[in-house]
């Protein structure tokens, strides 16, 4: 399709911005999640508001420079309010920083508009695989069940390990539950069973890890029998996800042995249950059994025949969750002697008073429909109020009379007995009202000045390393196991320094680092507790704690910028790039409250891979911007042994004496795209890599590297072969082929090859300059002109262009006869035995103008069996107009070894060659040649042997 012409005219906004789904508008780096990655997801533009026929639609990805046109549509109304276009997995592809956009041609005439373009950081590295999560209550076998202390009603436990070697404050840790109908977490998930929840994490957090609570409903209590619960965690920083646990598997039974579901309640949610609650019987007298004794009747050291049992924390405590959940479960062991009318009656009170009937009957139903060992029914809890006096918790009993066949005969169970706690610590129960916990704590090693400042003179002496406290641990009904929190607040800024039982002094510590966490100025205390059933107090009021007076903490409010990558870090850094330099600059104007004596530091990281960094030298604040080197070393090291483009990311931190823990400047991705095609470079970043094998450049002549005169006006060849151990070149690169630093040709190969032959034209031959040129050839990946290496240039010699020389002659005595090279040719028959080249006087050869005659023999008159050893060449002058040349050429061994013995057949060639822009060649001239006599002589007259020696 034909580019439009025409700029955009500004008339109307029609590219309002898109959106992408599944990546949060909010995320301004655009992260692609995985899964988007794997499966693609759907490009959303809205319809413009003023839209023509026809109007045309361009969608557009630029990355690493190069713009892919996504789609291209004509759009005509109506349409939806929204359009959508999908994006899928092969447009993601490519690893780094894409801006999607699109742009509108109104009418697909010249007036067009472009959407705001959206980042999108494409990464298909997975994160790193942090710990499991665990679940602390389960038993050892991995189940989540009705023994589950504290009960499953209130909530499933799940911990998260400890992350010092990856997370710091801050960050946030997002924690996934999903139910499923299995032990094995397969199949489908249940419907309403999915959880998440996320907690920035503090210092604790990270150094100790730390619990989520799964809340029992509907996430847990749909899950019943034989089933299951997959629960996974991430942790990121900002919009980065840092890293991923694998899921870890929890096994969830709520149905106690024998019986249809949780309490009775079967599966399938229908009431399918071994005992219902019917209006209260009126009994006859009975006779009460105590034991077993003749006929059942009389009494017995056995104890009960019936016994009931309850579930509950250390001490009997009935957990909070579990009585506001409105009913307390009773479990009632079966007897060995049953009916199947058998029915019983509840009875409670506070412990020491009469038990009181509950009004209501239980009917055990027939045998064949029990449970197994033990029958579990419920009671609402509002049966058990706290009473209002004495302070203490209020210890309830229980017992039930069971009645063989519903009949006369009674049977008291055992007594069982439990404690309702409803009264939080601090908290009065007559007459009943909250109370803020009181006093506030006792900063022990306090500053000794009234507005009790914590500078840094008093941080550092040694007995100041933690912060001592004492709380106050006189209030009524304290307990060891009551759990404190306490937190300091400045402003908005509030930090959990204890999270955990106390000592019976009451004297707690924390470490004075969390101070640099705050800003200066007053700092509050607020505190509150929470006791062992889950009863928790009010906060504390706030009360003045310390004043703060620090050395304020550094704020690094920008990543390094990174000029070479600008704008907005989408320019890929290449090889070619590092010849100019290459660095990145902290802006002093983005840091606050530095001081003399902080040093900054830079830190590039592979984005996907946090052990693989690097750390540039240190540089100290010096309230000017900062400019560190980025060299090829330090980022060849993060770039390690990829094989295509990487993002790193790049941040600064402060690091000053006493400051914990160091700040760090937000997060700036861009790429590192210093892969190449061809051997390993051993001189990296230099783009001449001495291991690329040299060309080959041959004319017509088929002389290596050397084009003879009489190649200078033909076709010519390009060649490269490649070393045993060097790669093949793929059909994804592209070789250039230069001769005198111009290019001659391009190859590209269909397969994997291990060399290439490229031909040029005559043209090229005969441009080239003389005595000699150099030539070169490179290697690139194909589509990119960035880290194109080339190989070291080749010396080809270069002669001149053809000139006609005149040829030269030798004396023949009866040429019409016998044309030969016979002794009647030669300059000295009997002393010389050299032949003599008669040149002929022309303006090409002046007076003083060198030539070299050349002579060799052969075995063929073709001239292609050359005969070892005689070959010749003798340098000559141009003598003066008035004296004839003749050039001597040969020697008596010359010709001897041309005709070793008689009747050998030779044939010899002979010319001249003279420089005259660039070395020149006469045709040579072939003839049969013999310089033995009738006589057998050489023309030496030495005797010619019969044979060869």
């Amino acid at each position: 399709m034909a580019e439009k012409k025409l700029a955009n005219s500004g008339i109307g906004v029609y590219a309002l911005p898109l959106t992408v789904e599944g990546i949060d508008d909010a995320d301004i780096e655009g992260r692609v999640p995985l899964n988007i990655l794997r499966d693609g997801t759907r490009i959303a533009i809205p319809y413009w508001p003023s839209p023509f026929m026809n109007d045309e639609l361009w969608i557009s990805l630029l990355q690493n420079g190069k713009e892919t046109r996504l789609y291209e549509a004509f759009i005509s109304p109506p349409q939806r309010p929204v359009l959508y276009f999908n994006l899928t997995p092969e447009h993601l592809a490519t690893d780094g920083i894409a801006f999607l956009y699109y742009q509108i041609w109104k009418a697909a005439g010249g007036n067009d508009d472009s959407s705001p373009q959206k980042t999108l950081t494409i990464d298909h590295t997975r994160p790193v695989v942090l710990t499991d999560a665990t679940f602390p209550h389960a038993t050892l076998w991995g189940y989540l069940n009705n023994k589950t202390i504290p009960p499953l009603t209130s909530g499933a436990t799940v911990a998260i390990p400890a992350s010092k070697e990856m997370a710091k404050a801050g960050d946030v840790a997002k924690v996934y539950w999903q139910g499923y109908a299995s032990f094995n977490g397969s199949g489908p998930p249940v419907a309403g069973t999915y959880f998440e929840s996320e907690k920035i994490l503090q210092q604790q957090d990270v150094d100790r890890g730390y619990r989520a609570v799964v809340p029992f409903d509907p996430y847990v209590r749909l899950l019943v029998d034989n089933d299951s619960a997959l629960v996974r965690w991430q942790l990121f920083r900002g919009a980065r996800l840092l890293g991923e646990s694998k899921e870890n598997l929890v096994k969830v039974d709520r149905v106690t042995p024998g019986e249809s579901g949780p309490f009775g309640l079967s599966t399938q949610g229908e009431m399918k249950m071994a005992l219902q609650t019917i209006p209260k019987k009126q009994r006859d007298l009975s006779i009460g059994v105590s034991g077993i004794g003749v006929s059942g009747i009389g009494v017995s050291d056995a104890g009960p025949f019936s016994a009931i049992t309850i579930d509950t924390l250390t001490e009997g405590f009935i957990a909070k969750s579990v009585w506001d959940s409105g009913f307390l479960t009773f479990f009632f062991e079966r007897t060995p002697d049953e009916l199947d009318g058998d029915d019983f009656d509840f009875s409670s009170g506070v412990k020491g008073e009469a038990l009181v009937d509950y009004g209501r009957t239980f009917a055990l139903g027939p045998i064949a429909g029990r449970p197994p060992t033990r029958i579990a029914f419920t009671v609402p809890s509002s049966l058990f109020p706290e009473q209002p006096t004495p302070l203490a918790p209020t210890i309830y009993t229980a017992q039930i009379k069971l009645y063989k066949g519903g009949g006369g005969n009674e049977e008291a169970s055992n007594i069982v007995e439990f404690v309702i706690d409803q009264t939080a610590p601090f908290n009065l129960k007559n007459p009943r009202r909250d109370v803020r916990p009181n006093p506030a704590p006792v900063f022990v090693n306090r500053p000794a000045d009234a507005q009790v400042t914590v500078n840094e003179a008093w941080r550092a002496l040694p007995a100041n390393a933690n912060v001592n406290i004492t709380m106050n641990v006189g209030y009524a009904l304290r307990r060891l196991d009551d759990h404190l929190r306490v937190w300091l607040v400045s402003g908005t800024q509030r930090i959990q320094v204890w999270d955990a039982p106390v000592p019976a002094t009451g004297a707690i510590s924390f470490a004075n680092t969390v101070f640099s966490q705050l800003p200066n100025g007053r700092v509050n205390v607020e505190f509150d507790w929470r006791d062992l059933p889950g009863n928790q107090s009010l906060m504390s009021v706030p009360t003045a704690f310390l004043t703060l007076a620090l050395a304020q903490r550094p704020l690094l409010n920008k990543a390094p910028l990174v000029p070479k990558t600008d704008p907005n870090y989408s320019t890929a850094i290449f090889l070619d790039d590092f010849a100019a330099g290459i660095s990145a600059i902290v802006q002093n104007a983005f840091i606050e409250h530095a001081e003399v004596g902080d040093q900054i530091h830079v830190t590039i990281e592979d984005s996907g891979d946090v052990t693989n960094f690097v750390d540039l030298p240190p540089q100290p604040w010096a309230n000017a911007d900062l400019t560190f080197p980025l060299l090829y070393a330090d980022l060849a090291k993060v770039f390690a042994d990829a094989t295509e483009p990487k993002n790193v990311t790049i941040r600064s931190t402060i690091t000053r004496a006493g400051l914990t823990p160091d700040v760090q400047s937000p997060d700036a991705t861009f790429t590192l795209a210093l892969d190449y095609a061809g051997p390993t470079n051993p001189n990296l970043p230099d783009l001449v890599n001495r291991e690329m094998q040299l060309p080959v450049v041959t004319g017509a002549s088929k002389t290596s590297n050397s084009l003879l005169p009489g190649d200078r006006n033909q076709p010519g060849t390009f060649e490269v072969v490649f070393g045993l151990t060097d790669p093949e070149i793929t059909p994804e690169q592209t070789a250039k082929c230069y001769i005198n630093n111009i290019l001659i040709a391009e190859y590209v190969p269909f397969t994997n090859e291990n060399k290439f032959t490229v031909n040029f034209p005559a043209s090229v031959s005969a441009a080239l300059p003389t005595p000699q040129t150099n030539a070169h050839w490179t290697i690139q990946k194909s589509g990119s002109n960035k880290n194109v290496m080339s190989s070291l240039p080749q010396i080809v010699l270069v002669g001149g262009v053809p000139i006609p020389l005149p040829l030269p002659t030798i004396r023949i005595r009866n040429p019409a006869n016998r044309d030969f090279i016979e002794c009647f040719g030669m300059i000295s028959p009997t002393s010389g035995y050299i032949l003599g080249l008669q040149i002929p006087k022309d303006r090409l050869l002046p007076p003083g103008k060198t030539i070299t005659a050349h002579f060799a023999a052969y075995r063929d008159l073709a001239g292609t069996q050359l005969i070892t050893g005689t070959e010749s060449s003798q340098d000559y002058v141009i003598k003066t107009a008035d004296l004839p040349d003749v050039a001597p050429v040969g020697s008596p061994a010359v010709f001897k070894t041309a005709q070793p013995a008689r009747g050998a057949i030779a044939f010899g060639k002979y010319w001249y060659t003279t420089d005259i822009n660039g070395q020149q060649t006469s045709a040579p001239v072939i003839k049969p040649l013999d310089t033995i006599s009738n006589s057998f002589n050489y023309c030496d007259l030495a005797v010619a042997p019969v044979t060869a020696p």
